[in-house]
Order: C-alpha cells, then structure tokens, then sequence
C-alpha cells in the first residue's frame, strides 16, 4: 500500500476545492478530521481564552483555533496559541511555530491523539511549550523545549507559561 503525504499547499488547494469537510488539519502530511467540541471543551476554551488575554494581552496575541504553520506537511488547528506581537506581523502571512509563546490544546477524547501524534510535531517545530488540558483526569499537563517532559498540575495550582513567567493564571474551571 502506498500511502501519499499531503504538503500544506495541496492541503489547501484541496480544502478550496471542496474536496475536504469542514474541521479537518493536517498533521504530518495526513487529514485528521477535528472531533466536535462537548460541553466541557467548550467552557474550558471560553474560560482560558478570557484568562489567558486578560493576563498577557499587552505581551502576546492570543487567537483560538486558527491554522499554525509547522511545516511543509503539517499545520494543525491547536485551541489556543499564544502568538508574539505585533497583530500585524501576521497580515500577510499566517502564523508559524515560530510565532508561538505557546499551544495549549484541550484534551477529552482526542488526548491520545494530542499526545502521541500532534505533541512531537509541536516539539519538531520548535514551539517552546505546549499545554494539555486533560480534561479526563482534571489536570494540567505541560511540556516545554528542550526535552518535552511532562509536568502535571492538579485542579487548584496556578501556572504561568514559561514566556511569561511573571504572572500565573488559574487553568481550571
């Protein structure tokens, strides 16, 4: 069996095309169709959104679900990102892992795909830190560069990304 990897401008050629549903990404050349979003998902995406531009919208833009350029096969859809200023850096062009403070991704159903499949590109990439809400066991997993190990953070324990270290935010709900 052959198997053919999807570069990002085929990717989007094909997605303009109507070839592609809505709510996919493109992770390491292949189409992963984006699970829906439940009821927890959603208020922990509304409540990180408001906490993380309240805390640091004078030194990061933080936007909700939009593409990030990884490489030439891969550009996923994290929940959130913390991107560098200025907004209009990102006029031309999209932004890229280079641009990300950090990614935090929202994990109930899609924590082992968070995990095992999107967490190594984030670090290939070379994003400083990523975030997993895993909303299954109520904790807050962080990786950072170099080496991606993992810290956990229980229900009750303020964190602060490691970009900005000055202010810790509630994660939790």
């Amino acid at each position: 069996m052959v198997r053919y990897r999807f570069p990002v401008e085929a990717y989007h050629k094909a997605y303009q095309a109507g070839i592609l549903p809505e709510r996919v990404e493109l992770l390491d050349g292949e189409v992963y169709t984006m699970s829906l979003m439940g009821k927890n998902h959603i208020r922990y995406l509304i409540h990180l959104t408001r906490v993380l531009s309240e805390a640091f919208s004078q030194e990061a833009l933080v936007v909700s679900q939009i593409p990030l350029l990884l490489s030439q096969f891969s550009e996923p859809e994290p929940d959130l990102v913390l991107l560098r200023l200025p907004e209009s850096r990102y006029d031309q062009r999209p932004p890229t892992a280079e641009d990300a403070l950090l990614v935090v991704e929202i994990s109930d159903s899609t924590l082992m795909q968070d995990r095992s499949l999107k967490l190594p590109l984030y670090q290939e990439a070379g994003i400083p830190e990523v975030w997993i809400v895993n909303l299954g066991e109520e904790v807050l997993e962080t990786y950072a560069l170099p080496h991606y190990a993992q810290e956990r953070y229980p229900k009750g324990t303020p964190v602060s990304p490691k970009a900005l270290p000055h202010r810790p935010i509630v994660w939790w709900v």
